[in-house]
This record gives structure tokens, C-alpha cells and sequence, in this order.
């Protein structure tokens, strides 16, 4: 494949040196609650807990499924006891035990703030425990995560158009003023981009014909509808999945690199001959389209373009850098290509030189175009939904880092 397996072993003992003395001791030291059964909402910069920040589901189910994978990679124990604890409170402090799912936010002192039912955070949550079934592989989980997919099936999957609806009321009516959408468009390239995650997580486990039948649906819906003619992520869509017009021009970057693996993933975990065969190209354009617009000369990955292209993002977020490995790894596995190992390399030394903080630990939210970290957080935030001056928050987790060194772990040793 064109690099040698000392060069591979280099690169692997730094991923593996960066989650297991990095990223995941972080989150063991600041994450975990001290007066509490849980997870702090949010840390700040210097590692104190933001004891008024509300506590959500997609973090939760990220710190599940980050520290089942950790165990499942070396067998640590204390990651499994970080697992344990996690799925304790998933299923007790977010579950609704009344009309079922998984409530979206609570409180500090795990009261509901936020009853919504979104189909993402629903996924996240699917997908979670299915990697903690991996660990632990128990009839009582298993039962929990089929009882979980019947209800998704029955409430939020659109039953006239393909596709899932975004987001319900605590009883599963149908919400329309909060979906997870820049402009409450009916679907979203995220949520589905997640459900796909989700099954893909689900079949691998449980080898139902309906989980069969769906995942076939996601992988055919982002091959006929949600990827463009040119390789990119639409990524706003009316109810039968015609781009919005909101969405026409913009291209988000981070998604389309993590979609790549995505779906190349869940078409092997599917099977299907066919799809596979329509996917590799498909996958190889979007990795060279990110190659080609995206990727900065230093390795890092902007943000994302608007007005057709020619408006340019520069900023650098910490989840888009970490896919940007995983999707680049994937195609070189693809194809044997070394270019694409190259920008791994050149991803990773961006990463190590201007994205991990090698003071506090952990890895900073944001970078401007040069690499310098944004540590206050303005008024005018153009990207509101994880904050500058926190190390954990809502959004921010170890699932996009600390699974993409797991990835890169797990890929270079099967190379070698």
C-alpha cells in the first residue's frame, strides 16, 4: 500500500497514546460527577464542573458508547465501570418509563428540562446500547433495544414517505417548531446520516429482517436522495426528500468525510453485493471532493462552504478533524492509495500541533484558520451548539475523538 509497517506502528502507538492517555483519562477525571450517580453537563477549560448546565441524552449515550468501545478494544475495567455507570443513567434518569424513548435534557440534579423526543438523540441512544450489548451481552438489554426500535418504528418512522420524521412531543405527537434543523425543514441529512449509524449498530447485533429491510432503506435513500450528482451531502429536505432550497448551496464538510466511513461501514455490515458495489465509487468521489475543497493546506478541515462554494468557512472544529482521519484511513484501506494515508498523516499532525491541548488535556472546541483556539465564547457565536469555553459540554464528547483513535487502532493493526 505504499507505507511501511514501522511507519504504521508509529502512527498507531500515537492514536493509542492519545486515548488511552489522553482523551478517555480526561473524561474519567472531569466527566464523572463527584457528589453525584452520573456526568457533569459541562467542564470548563480548567477542568471545573459548570454545575448549572443541563445534562443531554446525546452526551450520555456518547460517553456509553465511547467507554463500551474502550473496553471492548483492551478490556480495561475501568472503562467498563465508566460503561456500567453510563448505561445505569441512560436507562434511569433519561429513559421515560411513561410513553417510552429518551428525554432530550435534565437538569443538574436529573430533573426533565426538556421533554422533546428528537429522532438524532433517539439514535444515539439505539446506537449506544448496542455497543454496550457488545460488552455485555445480556437478555434483559437486548430486550430493551428491540422494544426501543418497535417504538421508533411505530412513532417516528414517516409511515407515507421514506425516511423519519425529527422530532415529537413527550407523548410522540409530531413537534414542528424544534426539529434539528437550521431552518425547521421537515428532514435532515443529520438525523438520518445517525439513524443510519443506528441500524447499521442495531443489525450487527440483531439480525431481524425489519432492521434488515431499513438499513437497506438508509443506505438506497443517501445513494438516490441525500448525496448530490456532484459527490456532496444535501442537507436540508422536504417531507419526500427534495432538497431545500435553504440548503441547495452549502456544503458541511465534517458530515460528508464522516459519512463516507459511515456508509461504507454499514454496507458491510449489511452484505448486500449490489450496494456495495454502487457505494464504492461514490464513497472514493466524496473523499476526493474533500481532498479537492476542504482540506487546508496545514490538514485541517474547514467547516463548510456556502453560496455554491464560493463563500468558504475556515474554521477548524474538533469533531470535523477527528472524522477527517477516519474518512481518509477508509479510503486507503479502499483503494491502497498512499495519498490518502498522506493526509491522515498531515490531519493528525494538524490535530497534534494545534487541536489537542497538551496543557490541560483534551482537545479544544474551535480553531481559526492558523490553528489558535477560541477560548472566549462571543455573543454572536456562529456556531451555537457547543461553546468555546467548555472542554465538555452537551455536544462536546469523546465519541468523534476517542472513536476515531479506536478506528485508526483497529485498522492499522489489521494491516499489519
Amino acid at each position: 500500500m505504499g507505507t511501511s509497517n514501522k511507519e504504521l506502528r508509529r502512527y498507531r502507538n500515537s492514536f493509542s497514546k492519545e486515548l488511552h492517555e489522553d482523551i478517555l483519562p480526561y473524561w474519567m477525571k472531569y466527566g464523572v460527577e463527584k457528589n453525584g450517580h452520573g456526568f457533569y453537563g459541562a467542564v470548563d477549560l480548567d477542568g471545573n464542573p459548570v454545575l448549572t448546565a443541563n445534562k443531554t441524552s446525546v452526551l450520555n449515550a456518547r460517553i456509553l458508547w465511547t467507554f463500551s468501545a474502550a473496553t471492548l478494544l483492551d478490556g480495561n475495567e475501568e472503562y467498563a465501570a465508566i460503561a456500567d455507570k453510563a448505561y445505569n443513567v441512560i436507562t434511569e434518569d433519561f429513559e421515560d418509563k411513561e410513553f417510552g424513548g429518551y428525554f432530550m435534557e435534565l437538569t443538574s440534579d436529573n430533573k426533565v428540562a426538556n421533554d422533546i423526543k428528537h429522532t438524532y438523540a433517539q439514535a444515539f441512544v439505539i446506537y449506544s446500547l448496542c455497543k454496550y450489548y457488545e460488552l455485555r451481552p445480556l437478555d434483559t438489554i437486548m430486550q430493551k433495544i428491540r422494544v426501543f426500535f418497535k417504538l421508533l418504528e411505530e412513532k417516528a418512522k414517516d409511515p407515507s414517505n421514506i425516511g423519519y420524521r425529527e422530532s415529537f412531543t413527550r407523548d410522540w405527537k409530531i413537534y414542528s417548531e424544534n426539529r434539528m434543523a437550521d431552518n425547521n425543514e421537515p428532514k435532515s441529512m443529520n438525523t438520518h446520516l445517525h439513524v443510519l449509524e443506528a441500524w447499521a449498530a442495531l443489525y450487527k447485533v440483531w439480525k431481524d429482517p425489519v432492521v434488515e429491510l431499513r438499513l437497506t432503506e438508509m443506505l438506497n435513500l443517501f445513494l438516490e436522495k441525500i448525496i448530490r450528482n456532484d459527490g456532496h451531502f444535501g442537507i436540508f429536505f422536504d417531507e419526500v426528500f427534495n432538497e431545500a432550497d435553504s440548503s441547495s448551496g452549502t456544503c458541511s464538510f465534517g458530515h460528508e468525510i464522516e459519512g463516507s466511513w459511515l456508509l461504507w461501514e454499514a454496507a458491510g455490515i449489511l452484505g448486500d453485493k449490489e450496494i456495495i458495489e454502487k457505494l464504492n465509487p461514490v464513497v472514493v468521489k466524496m473523499v476526493d471532493n474533500i481532498e479537492r475543497v476542504a482540506v487546508d493546506k496545514d490538514g485541517g478541515l474547514f467547516l463548510e462552504s456556502t453560496r455554491f462554494g464560493s463563500h468558504l468557512k475556515t474554521n477548524k472544529h474538533w469533531w470535523q478533524q477527528a472524522e477527517t482521519l477516519v474518512g481518509f484511513m477508509n479510503a486507503f484501506e479502499m483503494t491502497g492509495h498512499v495519498k490518502y494515508w498522506d493526509t491522515v498523516k498531515l490531519s493528525w499532525n494538524f490535530i497534534d500541533t494545534y487541536l489537542i491541548d497538551h496543557k490541560r488535556g483534551e482537545w479544544f472546541t474551535k480553531l481559526n484558520r492558523l490553528g489558535i483556539p477560541y477560548l472566549v465564547e462571543p455573543a454572536d457565536d456562529p456556531s451555537p451548539y457547543y461553546r468555546n469555553d467548555w472542554k465538555i459540554d452537551p455536544w462536546k464528547c469523546p465519541y468523534h475523538n476517542g472513536r476515531a483513535m479506536m478506528e485508526l487502532i483497529k485498522r492499522i493493526d489489521l494491516m499489519l
